[in-house]
């Protein structure tokens, strides 16, 4: 048997998969060790791991674009030398003309390799999908040196309370929500902040719903009572915080919200009187344009209390790529560009850049005036998932995509490279409570398919750059252990001894979190569209709806209105609609619902929906508005 992490979100957890005649063809539930997943247990996405393996639809071989859409088969030494040939154009002109775009599930070693490939040909234009959700929050516990509260699991377990602000843990995540269960069965009291109803709130002690994009005066409000309760005045904040925090009476919170003055301050008196607590959250917060306003102000909020916080990491490697350094601001393990020489000296290389690049909004809308070139896209969906991605890719010179099968992104691409599925590849990854994890092989890929790793070690071989001489995924995780500090004690031979994994090596800062405060908001006009996961779709469906006992149970996923919204516009259940922003529309078809309040639409994620967001850049926060946008409903006859 072998022990492998499961491929979709970030909870980690872990599976023996027995093989027979080298194809995995059964799952077993771990309940000899310790793993993230309480008893081994795993959700449907889970316990369906692998069908999308034994997909007919798989790439298998390098294609070449002949034009939009349609490909030749060509060999691996053909598809590398074109890329290498075209890189190497860039290298002596702009290589600031090219941008690497990685998926949130690539593994740590070919995370690594990638920033690695596109640093060392003179870029730091490298992002990845889970920068703006998970990557945000990250950034904001790293800001307000709060390692040392980043919950685990079993952190979650012990709490007395628990707040859940943002995100359906019982879809997203229900084996990090099992603990959560565990927990109120115990006594705890279980708080969840989301204008939806979902199947988590079902289980909630208190479930309140601010308008979307209003978090902030919710927390505003908290901290203003919680200042009161616990004489916490002078120990965290300045005068003009205590200003801007003293006008968010329960009151005002109310009238910005919609969150009822006297469900504010109950919160407020469970979080005072908890004892232990822990507050977890997801993109429903993170992805809004101040996402990383409302996190740091959460922070400083369970700074008051002690509490705990885990952000919820959507992608089975969000966190480790992140920790690769697959961003354009930070170098790998966190390091700044004032520390590059680190670098320069380690991978032999003294032209490594140190100006921050591009990220991936700031990439799309720079492609679109022909400031960007080309793209190299690796696991990542990405004409789908990103608004005006679609735009920016068909205006690009070349564009390289790495995946495991045909998306609306590979589509667009001149160069496909078939890459190996994650349990078709030894390597790492990193789940949601940092803990680093490694997973073996189950099968070999089909025909000419490669592991990411190998493939960009080909290509930085045929660049002749140097530190690509790679055979083994282990002898990669053995450079990271050496050069990023909190993988120090994450060695191959350390993981593959260690099947219960290992958390973060560093000794997190002990200072005081300095308060931060805020006010800014998104402006939002209803009817308002926000993006919603289910729990048998991930992403934009790759896999997903390749896995049939998935897919035939979860799909054509519904529009769901409220039945206020529905009589004022007239629709009902199974009607077809519009939602028509400023950039773009998204047709689907109607549920009425009471899950929703009036004002909100709710649209799967999984279908499309992302393309109509706003890819504006917000001057104050750099961030775009991606979880939440204003539309128009129109009827489709």
């Amino acid at each position: 048997m072998q022990l492998i992490t499961c491929p979709y979100c970030g909870t980690g957890c872990r599976a023996y998969v027995k093989k027979e005649l080298s194809r995995p063809f059964m799952i077993e539930y771990v309940t000899d060790i310790n793993v993230p997943n309480d008893r081994g247990k795993l959700c449907p996405k889970g316990n369906a791991m692998f069908e999308h393996l034994l997909s007919k639809e798989r790439l298998k071989v390098p294609l070449k674009a002949v034009e939009e859409g349609k490909f030749v088969k060509i060999s691996w030494k053909e598809a590398i030398n074109e890329i290498a040939s075209f890189i190497r154009d860039y290298i002596k002109d702009d290589p600031n003309k090219l941008m690497f775009i990685a998926g949130g599930k690539v593994s740590n070693e070919s995370a690594y390799l990638f920033q690695k490939l596109a640093r060392s040909i003179g870029t730091n234009n490298v992002d990845n999908t889970s920068h703006l959700c998970h990557g945000v929050s990250v950034k904001a516990i790293l800001d307000a040196s709060f390692e040392r509260n980043w919950a685990t699991y079993d952190d979650v377990e012990k709490s007395n309370v628990i707040i859940v602000w943002g995100t359906n843990l019982a879809e997203t995540a229900p084996l990090i929500f099992r603990r959560v269960l565990k927990a109120k069965n115990r006594g705890a009291k279980v708080i969840v902040i989301d204008p939806r109803k979902t199947k988590t709130t079902k289980f909630a002690s208190t479930h309140v719903r601010p308008f979307p994009g209003t978090d902030i005066a919710l927390i505003n409000a908290l901290t203003n009572l919680l200042i009161k309760m616990r004489n916490a005045r002078s120990a965290h904040f300045t005068a003009s915080d205590l200003k801007i925090i003293g006008k968010y009476t329960p009151e005002h919170a109310e009238k910005i919200t919609g969150v009822p003055a006297r469900d504010i301050e109950k919160i407020a008196r469970d979080i005072s009187l908890g004892g232990e607590g822990v507050i977890l959250w997801g993109s429903g917060i993170a992805l809004h344009s101040n996402g990383y306003d409302v996190i740091r102000s959460i922070i400083t909020l369970a700074s008051m209390v002690d509490f705990k916080v885990l952000p919820i990491a959507g992608q089975n490697n969000s966190q480790g790529v992140m920790d690769m350094g697959v961003v354009p601001d930070l170098l790998p393990g966190y390091r700044r560009y004032d520390e590059v020489d680190f670098f320069r000296e380690a991978w032999k290389n003294e032209g490594l850049p140190a100006e921050a690049g591009l990220d991936i909004p700031k990439s799309i809308k720079e492609a679109q005036k022909c400031n960007i070139s080309a793209f190299y896209i690796m696991g990542a969906n990405i004409a789908v998932s990103f608004p005006e991605a679609e735009k920016a890719l068909k205006r690009a010179e070349f564009v390289v995509a790495q995946d495991i099968f045909p998306t609306q992104t590979t589509e667009l691409a001149d160069i496909v490279l078939p890459a190996a599925a994650f349990l078709e590849s030894d390597g790492s990854t990193t789940n949601a409570e940092r803990r680093i994890q490694w997973s073996s092989r189950v099968k070999w890929p089909p025909k000419d398919a490669k592991p990411d790793w190998a493939i960009l070690r080909e290509l930085g071989n045929a660049l002749e750059l140097e530190g690509f001489d790679f055979y083994f995924a282990e002898e990669i995780l053995r450079e990271i252990s050496t050069l990023v500090p909190q993988y120090a004690n994450a060695g191959p031979r350390t993981l593959i001894r260690r099947p219960e994994g290992v958390i973060w090596s560093t000794e997190p800062r002990s200072g005081p979190v300095k308060a931060y405060t805020s006010e800014r908001m998104p402006t939002l006009e209803p009817p308002v569209m926000i993006t919603v996961r289910y729990v048998g779709q991930f992403q934009t469906g790759t896999m997903t709806k390749r896995s049939p006992s998935l897919h035939v149970r979860w799909q054509d996923l519904p529009v769901l209105v409220s039945e206020e919204d529905a009589r004022k516009w007239g629709v009902k259940d199974g009607d077809r609609i519009k939602l028509v922003s400023e950039n773009g529309e998204y047709i689907g078809t109607v549920k009425v619902s009471g899950t929703v309040i009036p004002g909100t639409i709710k649209a799967p994620w999984h279908e499309g929906a992302n393309r109509i967001m706003s890819l504006k850049i917000d001057e104050e926060t750099g961030l775009p508005q991606m979880k939440a946008c204003s539309c128009k409903l129109e009827r489709v006859e």
